[in-house]
């Protein structure tokens, strides 16, 4: 309960302001729960000469930054404070949001920041707990650490946020401006703007199969640009290729952070490579010694693989058409007025102007009018994701499939189906496509279409599960990239086939 003399109590005789912030939002009242307890002793205590505002932070899991903060702070010293307000969002409908200012650095000297972007279940979370415990325990470093998942969990996004230094650190926010950045799998660079919360003269490490003459096409703009101007040093390492070798699959989380302890500067190289490996035999030890011995040979395969590369400085006059977080230039189509849109219902519409940032990681920058009332959200839009996160992706030999349909009933994301098209439509169709299909069995109406297996090569998870399943062995895994190039155009065009289901007879 409220204790009205214990606040007065602590409350300097000098206090001419007061701003209460509540990290909740009461619908139809005239405050939130603190900012009425506050505003109330006040008046029942006879202290109007005391201004009290109120606001809210942290709704919707927003994090509360020191720049948010101090945007607080601006307000309340103004000679007409705003009231009520809400600082973390961009409130564009009842315009109560705080501007926001460039990002504050307010941590102790000699702390360095990380970032690494994983994909889940390939160890990168579990190998960061790790590290930090190592680092904790095992020097006298401060240590914090934050992660973000995915819904998706595994095969989803997953971003550590690390924090190492020689001071006590109180940061309960993610990682804003790094010292050293981790790309964990080479897709992330075209989908996501990797290098935003990056420092000047920072590191960046890449694990990729690219040489270093390929970075100028694989890498987009903005990212050359990003490394320029500030300066980066910038790493590649092929550590599926080593995780491979070693016989590690495709768990790289041991690879890379041998690569996090000898670029990163936090501790002595060789002092944390021999304490990761004994935190490697104390972690497979059950496993058997053949599972810490792969392990041990990843770790130590992984130094010599590192690449460095130059950054032109060619790369800081590159222009970007358009900035993933630039809020001002993402414009929501919704009108004003009655806020109950029928074009929610637009699958299409969604996935440009609500999706598509989410996808991006820039689902913070989606202003309040972006949103429908009650969450709403139409169907079928995990088909505009296309994220290309599998290493390697299966192919169909259409001579040895038995048309059982095995693989498309086993497939989790629904990424390998079967289509059946007529002779008018083959005619549209793509030459791998139609040189793909093959007469349908079965009988009956099927006796008027041709049968083929498709693959969409950008859903794919690389689950492998169809390939096991398949009795007739026609389906063989490929790389990605090569599986993409061939396969993508097929399934463009099969996806425009009507669906034949009701034609069948499934008694």
């Amino acid at each position: 309960p409220w204790d009205s003399s214990r606040f007065l109590a602590a409350l300097p005789k000098t206090t001419e302001r007061i701003c209460v912030l509540d990290r909740t939002k009461e619908q139809g009242s005239q405050g939130e729960p603190l900012f009425l307890e506050v505003s109330t002793t006040l008046k029942a205590m006879s202290k109007p000469n005391i201004v009290c505002i109120g606001g809210r932070y942290g709704l919707g899991s927003k994090e509360f930054t020191p720049n948010m903060v101090l945007s607080v702070y601006e307000n309340l010293k103004k000679d007409t404070p705003k009231p009520r307000f809400t600082v973390g969002i961009i409130d564009d409908v009842t315009h109560l949001s705080l501007p926001v200012g460039d990002w504050l650095n307010v941590l102790p000297k000699g702390t360095t920041e990380c970032m690494f972007y994983g994909l889940g279940s390939d160890g990168t979370v579990g190998a960061n707990k790790s590290a930090v415990k190592m680092i904790a325990m095992g020097t006298e470093l401060y240590a914090q650490a934050y992660f973000e998942y995915d819904a998706k969990k595994s095969g989803g996004v997953t971003i550590s946020h690390l924090r190492f230094g020689p001071q006590p650190i109180y940061a309960p926010y993610n990682v804003r401006a790094a010292d050293y950045l981790a790309i964990h799998k080479p897709s992330y660079v075209a989908n996501y703007d990797m290098t935003r919360y990056m420092k000047p003269n920072g590191v960046c490490v890449i694990n990729c199969s690219w040489s270093v003459a390929e970075l100028e096409t694989k890498l987009p703009p903005k990212m050359r640009r990003d490394l320029a101007t500030r300066k980066a040093k910038l790493y590649i390492i092929d550590a599926t290729q080593i995780a491979v070798k070693a016989g590690l699959g495709k768990r790289i989380n041991m690879i890379m952070q041998s690569v996090f302890f000898k670029l990163s500067g936090v501790m002595p190289f060789e002092e944390a490579i021999e304490m990761l490996k004994k935190s490697i035999k104390k972690m497979y030890g059950k496993k058997g010694d053949k599972v810490v011995k792969m392990n041990i040979d990843g770790v130590d395969a992984s130094i010599e693989g590192i690449v460095q590369c130059d950054v032109p400085s060619s790369w800081t006059s590159l222009k970007v058409e358009s900035e993933a977080s630039d809020t001002k230039k993402q414009k929501v189509a919704y009108g004003k007025g009655p806020r109950m849109f029928p074009e929610v219902q637009d699958a299409d519409q969604f996935a440009k102007q609500v999706q598509a940032p989410c996808n991006n990681l820039d689902g913070n920058a989606l202003p309040v009018s972006a949103f429908v009332p009650g969450g709403r959200v139409p169907c079928g839009t995990s088909q505009y994701e296309k994220r290309g996160i599998a290493i390697n992706v299966p192919k169909v030999d259409m001579d040895k499939c038995t048309q059982c349909n095995k693989c498309s009933l086993i497939c989790p994301h629904a990424a390998v189906r079967p289509f059946l098209a007529t002779g008018q439509e083959l005619a549209k169709a793509p030459a791998a496509f139609k040189d793909g299909s093959r007469s349908a069995i079965g009988g009956g109406v099927l006796d008027n279409y041709q049968y083929r297996i498709q693959v969409s090569p950008w859903d794919c998870t690389g689950c492998e599960l169809c390939v096991r399943i398949c009795p007739a062995d026609a389906l063989t895994l490929g790389p990605a990239e090569k599986v993409i190039q061939e396969e993508e155009a097929n399934w463009n065009f099969a996806v425009t086939l009507p669906d034949r289901g009701d034609e069948i007879d499934k008694t």
